[in-house]
């Protein structure tokens, strides 16, 4: 947190709107972590319910923003709007409430982020952006953070984890 703070925006940004990006991106994940935790109550609701209520939850909030804009004009733009409606938000969604209805909590949440490792890669192969070298070093941690958790890592050695045990 401490370096995405202290870091220069790049790019002519204002330090105001910079703070605001990171202020917006802290709400989106706080409202991430309530929406899993919900859907992890909600075992027994189809995923695609969820996914539903979600849809049509976020298509009301975003509605007054879509109405102020023209609409596509073109079948290209309609075509392109639909796949990202349907492809990458309701199938996807469709999957990730699944996912998180059967993982076990520690799981969902290390997986969960590999998402920005995802992005990045996919914004290098799509539109040719360089990797930067906080990216690189970012990833490396994600995945180590994640390989970690998912495989049990400690950071206490065995012979510690052996004498608490015998002192319990």
């Amino acid at each position: 947190m401490v370096a995405i703070v202290s870091a220069e925006p790049a790019g002519g940004y204002e330090p105001v709107d910079y703070l605001t990006g990171i202020a917006l991106s802290l709400g989106a994940a706080f409202f991430y972590a309530i929406a899993a935790l919900v859907t992890k109550l909600l075992k027994g609701t189809p995923p695609h319910l969820i996914a539903l209520v979600q849809v049509i939850t976020g298509a009301a909030m975003l509605a007054p923003f879509a109405l102020a804009a023209p609409l596509p004009q073109g079948t290209l733009q309609w075509t392109l709007l639909l796949t990202v409606g349907v492809v990458h938000t309701g199938i996807m969604y469709i999957l990730l409430y699944g996912a998180i209805q059967k993982l076990p909590t520690h799981m969902t949440g290390a997986l969960s982020f590999i998402y920005p490792i995802a992005a990045i890669l996919v914004d290098r192969i799509a539109f040719g952006h360089a990797l930067q070298p906080a990216q690189i070093a970012g990833s490396i941690a994600i995945l180590i953070a994640a390989a970690g958790t998912n495989l049990g890592w400690t950071l206490r050695p065995p012979s510690a984890k052996r004498g608490l045990k015998r002192q319990a």
